[in-house]
């Protein structure tokens, strides 16, 4: 298993920068039900931004992509997951029938488990939800304002340029993750993500759609080494052509000698 600690280790050696696409993603503020249950979250947290567990009030649920621990809190928690065509009419439709969807831990229970048949990406054939908070949903671009964040009031946003590092770790390789609950790399493998929010896994699929390589060392260093063996290549090339010049001329001043 690859533990926080390793993972840290391994995304600065690395070195690898990556930045959001305009990929959407779908809110619904969830927070204020009844019902909710003592937990432990782990966040990175300001200022070091190292995993630290703490106590909320929350619900519980398990990403069905990944079978990941997610809390959702009692204070302030949304659900979140990547958009796709019409998932949004199919949400404000199930809410609109359901308005008491949010009051209950119940409720929240049934609404995840419509997410889990709807909220499909096309791309990857299966749920991906996991929860977030006001404060992450209100920075996303296109979010309304932060008093209009209510339950059950869903939005598409995107996230802001803020890069991120990552590592790529092969497919059934483990990620301690957070909650104390490990998560697994799918086919094809996942990457682990580094940014101001701490560590997560995001599997591969889902990473290429959200994330585009901007920096890479390695790669840098490669293309270095191509183009200073091509510089390389050219000054031997030129050097010959200079001795074939010299070589011709002093065969010709001979001929004319002679």
């Amino acid at each position: 298993m690859i533990t926080i600690e390793q993972a840290q280790q391994l995304i600065e050696k690395n070195q690898k920068v990556y930045s959001p696409t305009d990929k959407k993603r779908l809110v619904v503020p969830a927070y204020g039900f009844s019902g909710a249950v003592d937990a432990k979250r782990v966040d990175w947290l300001p200022p070091t931004y190292e995993a630290k567990e703490y106590d909320v009030k929350g619900f519980v649920f398990y990403n069905p992509k990944d079978d990941a621990k997610q809390v959702l809190k009692q204070q302030d928690g949304c659900f979140i997951m990547y958009d796709a065509p019409g998932l949004k009419a199919k949400v404000d439709e199930y809410i609109k029938k359901n308005p008491q969807t949010f009051e209950s831990a119940d409720g929240l229970t049934k609404f995840v488990e419509f997410l889990k048949q709807n909220a499909i990406d096309p791309n990857t054939g299966k749920a991906d939800v996991y929860d977030t908070d006001i404060a992450f949903a209100e920075n996303l671009i296109g979010a309304p304002s932060k008093d209009k964040l209510k339950p059950g009031m869903a939005f598409v946003g995107a996230k802001k340029k803020e890069t991120v590092k990552a590592i790529f770790i092969e497919e059934g390789e483990v990620f301690q993750g957070a909650e104390g609950h490990p998560q697994t790399a799918d086919k094809g493998g996942a990457y682990i993500v580094s940014d101001t929010a701490g560590l997560r896994l995001v599997q591969a699929d889902v990473f290429k759609q959200a994330y585009a390589l901007v920096s890479d060392p390695e790669h840098k260093s490669e293309v270095l080494k191509v183009a200073t063996d091509k510089l390389k290549e050219q000054k031997e090339v030129i050097e010959d052509a200079k001795k074939n010049a010299a070589q011709q001329a002093m065969s010709d001043a001979l001929k004319e000698y002679e």
